[in-house]
């Protein structure tokens, strides 16, 4: 007898530091109202990191190209990601839903999971990062979902990483992309046309991020204050350009090689 779609969906990881216990309550029962249970992944942290001798971090390249550097909050998320991905591979975990511990889930969240597990829509990773200006733009339906959300695609790189998606062959590809960080984790999901992954979204998205509640990785990552001195400081301006020249058309080139390919779905 085969298992049914609900016996099989994946398994849930839910990024969480250790003190955070309110947290771990609070999304421990929001996934319970819409009928999942998820796994606790201590978060790193990273102000207990000794960051100038991180082999992870690759400080020169990130000042050369944004003039300042990671955050001690942003390398712990990108560490407390890559945590969860190194145990799909070492447990060789098919398929995870990854979230971090200040998400809000729709109330038939638990339908738009079932009918991702339907779809014979290749993918690596889907993103449920689909609200604000994204898809002002335009975006490209490529599979219906109930409940009026569907699988697409979009023109651009939104940011945020706290509710995706992720395949194993993904996250043994993301593990080669951060051997050396320089950019948050969420940089690196939207970089498809460098990494090679099939990166989709849910639109409306069905998870969204509680931005009224005060961020574990901290606000200082807003501060613009540029941290380079000397030659470094000469070449930035070029670094930069480039960085979004590549940007601009990298996403841009993901989604005009992917049209003819996407034209074979219905909705697209």
């Amino acid at each position: 007898m085969q298992p049914s779609i609900s016996e099989t969906l994946p398994p849930v990881f839910v990024i969480n530091r250790l003190n955070d216990d309110h947290r771990r309550a609070d999304m421990t029962e929001r996934l319970a109202k819409v009928g999942l249970s998820a796994t606790f992944i201590e978060a790193v942290d990273g102000y207990q990191l000794d960051i100038d001798n991180l082999p992870e971090y690759d400080r020169e390249k990130r000042r050369r190209y944004f003039g300042k550097d990671l955050k001690a909050g942003e390398i712990g998320c990108l560490l407390s990601h890559k945590k969860i991905y190194e145990k799909m591979v070492a447990e060789n975990i098919p398929r995870a839903l990854i979230l971090e511990d200040d998400v809000f889930l729709a109330d038939k969240f638990k339908d738009v999971l079932e009918d991702i597990q339907r779809t014979s829509l290749p993918w690596d990773l889907i993103r449920f990062v689909g609200h604000g200006k994204v898809f002002d733009i335009g975006f490209r339906r490529l599979a219906a979902l109930r409940h009026d959300y569907s699988i697409t695609r979009v023109p651009t790189s939104p940011s945020g990483a706290y509710a995706y998606l992720l395949t194993l062959g993904a996250a043994n590809r993301l593990l080669r992309f951060m051997q050396k960080n320089w950019v948050p984790v969420d940089i690196i999901h939207s970089r498809a046309w460098q990494t090679g992954l099939e990166t989709l979204l849910i639109h409306p998205s069905p998870i969204t991020p509680d931005l009224d509640g005060p961020s574990t990785i901290g606000d200082e990552r807003f501060d613009r204050a540029k941290q380079i001195t000397g030659l470094t400081k000469l070449l930035h301006p070029f670094y930069r350009f480039w960085y979004k020249l590549s940007n601009g058309v990298g996403k841009r080139l993901v989604y005009l090689l992917t049209w003819f390919r996407d034209s074979k779905y219905p909705l697209s």
